[in-house]
């Protein structure tokens, strides 16, 4: 793949080596199978892909905000999941590879359901959404061309 800066090929931006892009560049390779999360600045022309696992954390009882609970990845549906059981107040949010340094929350606002990166946290009384208590399943959608979404079942 390459990135470009016009939705054609004309201006292809391709791996010049060292993270860097250049109009003369190669193909961009993954380094194997996995979930990835692709930052690319145009301007500066750089590029970076981190494999990413997700999990979910929180105050929830398992979690505590100390203890990151694996999601599974579904590749019929393209999603990831993971069990929880909250009681009225929990809060929680979604990250990767167990770090803060991508993580997702609630975008707020009217957007339900919506992620966005460092949004609040799930159940955050400023956003208006209550995580209901009880056992619940949570889906975390990230295959939508950037609008990432979250489910509470």
């Amino acid at each position: 793949m390459k990135f470009t800066t016009t939705p054609d090929w004309s201006n292809g931006l391709g791996d010049a080596g060292g993270g860097t892009l250049s109009s003369s560049g190669g193909n961009i390779q993954l380094p194997g199978p996995g979930y990835y999360n692709f930052t690319a600045n145009t301007k500066t022309n750089t590029w970076s892909a981190t494999a990413t696992t997700w999990s979910v954390i929180g105050s929830f009882a398992a979690s505590g905000w100390s203890n990151d609970i694996p999601m599974t990845y579904n590749s019929s549906s393209n999603s990831w999941s993971a069990q929880i059981t909250t009681v009225a107040g929990d809060q929680f949010k979604f990250r990767a590879n167990a770090s803060w340094n991508i993580n997702l929350g609630d975008a707020g606002g009217s957007l339900l359901g919506s992620l966005s990166y460092g949004g609040n946290n799930i159940g955050d009384p400023a956003t208006n959404l209550a995580v209901p208590a009880g056992k619940h399943t949570v889906t975390l959608f990230l295959g939508n061309g950037g609008y990432y979404t979250y489910m509470i079942q």
